[in-house]
């Protein structure tokens, strides 16, 4: 199973288990390849299996839509996302830096939806996530779940309770993974759990 493929899967089970995320659009806007606007990705390397490219965006030449880049997007909490010539999903917290185009300049076709607009060369089409209750958590994944932290250190709860907690209390806790059978907790600033930290029985939770 390819990258793709294992994203794929994932976003399909974060979009059924999930409440669910929806998102309005905002306008085609402005892109420099050498100041991005919308940044939100620049200088993370991967989200889990996911590979950011180094222009801090995930691209997909055959199955973009709104919905995917969307869904990549609200992994991380982001505010808005931006998708370009056809194929290539931004995220951040702003955007505008750059100005706004005219809708014509957003032409391109969605690789994986041609009903869909996605952009052009240094143009985003921009829409902006809305979100559910951020201190409502759904259980995603239950039992031998394999997930890494990017926070030095462990957390020692005493119960679940208590790692729900720690994750509201922080402000880019986007998940948080429990163990009962070890009491430790993990909070993610991705909703994606990636592989090196492994347990018996680990929980993930998506906050929001």
């Amino acid at each position: 199973m390819n990258q793709l493929e294992q994203l794929l899967i994932w976003l399909l089970a974060f979009m059924t288990c999930s409440e669910s995320i929806s998102f309005s659009y905002r306008g085609c806007y402005v892109d420099s390849s050498s100041s991005r606007d919308l940044n939100g990705l620049l200088g993370v390397s991967n989200i889990g299996e996911l590979s950011i490219t180094f222009g801090g965006y995930v691209y997909n030449k055959t199955t973009m839509t709104h919905e995917l880049c969307g869904s990549v997007c609200s992994l991380g909490g982001f505010r808005y996302f931006g998708i370009q010539v056809g194929e290539q999903c931004f995220c951040g917290n702003s955007f505008g830096v750059h100005g706004a185009a005219g809708e014509s300049q957003c032409s391109n076709l969605c690789t994986g939806n041609s009903g869909q607009k996605c952009g052009a060369a240094n143009r985003n089409s921009v829409f902006e996530l809305s979100y559910p209750n951020k201190n409502v958590y759904t259980v995603l994944k239950q039992n031998s779940l394999t997930v890494i932290s990017p926070h030095p250190g462990r957390l020692l709860p005493k119960s679940d309770a208590d790692c729900l907690l720690w994750c509201s209390a922080t402000a880019d806790c986007q998940a948080a993974v429990f163990s009962q059978l070890q009491l430790e907790c993990h909070l993610l600033a991705f909703a994606y759990p990636p592989a090196s930290l492994t347990g018996p029985d680990w929980t993930l939770y998506q906050r929001g």
